[in-house]
């Protein structure tokens, strides 16, 4: 037996939730841009003045909210490439501050943008880019914090060790920062559509990775878990409940829109 067909025997699931999910997402009306604004709009404020454009072609979230998650996303691969996705080991204190730092930044740089929007003054004047490379940081850390926390809650298939041992293992995600912004800055208009697919992509992995500790403790199986295997059917129940939050949220707010009058389309 070959090892695609073993695969697709033993996580199935997975593959169907993703094809299902892909099929419905480009063959919705509209096309693909203006349904990946309608499923993350429950996620983000998506104002047009705080948003990098493709050729004229907004991407789905703002600019701190595609630091945000492309920093999440780029973080997960790169310990995922190093075995350190299922490490349950307490982070070192000097890893947690450098991570506290990068979200204090974020968090400076998101007040200063509210005080000049507000009309109040600012520190600094506000751009994408700062609001790009701080929601990065930020990212980053949501990254290490949601893997501690699925490894933590299935613990028996998880290594006791930190999955970010050192600052120095920070410094790959770290330099991921200069190639995609790079990407964002300086790219063609083609690059829009695999920017967005990636963006909803990190979102719906973020949600499936928050519903997966749901899943574990709501039905006990936290400490049954001893294998990837073993996490082939959680995984896709989180997944599902993963997009349906999203929508959930993205209607919510549609429905808020409507009700109380309120748009950000003009901001």
């Amino acid at each position: 037996m070959t090892l695609f067909s073993t695969t697709v025997r033993e996580f199935w699931l997975w593959i169907l939730v993703v094809t299902v999910g892909s099929l419905v997402f480009f063959q919705s009306p509209g096309g693909y841009s203006s349904t990946s604004r309608a499923i993350l709009h429950g996620l983000c404020a998506q104002t047009p003045s705080h948003t990098f454009t493709f050729n004229g072609e907004r991407l789905p979230f703002d600019a701190r909210m595609t630091g945000i998650y492309g920093g999440l996303l780029i973080t997960t691969i790169v310990l995922a490439a190093r075995r350190r996705l299922f490490c349950s080991g307490d982070v070192p204190r000097p890893v947690i501050v450098g991570l506290a730092f990068l979200v204090g930044l974020m968090a400076v740089d998101g007040f200063n943008s509210l005080l000049s929007d507000l009309g109040s003054g600012d520190l600094y004047r506000p751009n994408n880019i700062a609001r790009l490379v701080t929601g990065y940081g930020a990212g980053m850390a949501l990254a290490v914090a949601l893997c501690w926390l699925v490894s933590a809650s299935a613990w028996r298939m998880s290594r006791p060790v930190p999955g970010v041992k050192t600052i120095h293992d920070l410094g790959l995600p770290v330099a991921g920062i200069a190639m995609y912004g790079a990407l964002i800055l300086l790219g063609p208009g083609w690059l829009h559509g695999p920017l967005t697919v990636l963006l909803v992509v990190s979102a719906w992995l973020t949600m499936t990775l928050l519903m997966l500790v749901v899943v574990m403790l709501v039905f006990r199986i936290d400490d049954r878990i001893r294998s990837i295997r073993e996490l082939h059917v959680p995984v896709a129940i989180a997944a599902i409940l993963g997009i349906c939050t999203m929508l959930l949220l993205a209607g919510g707010r549609y429905w808020l829109e409507q009700t109380l009058g309120i748009s950000n389309a003009m901001m």
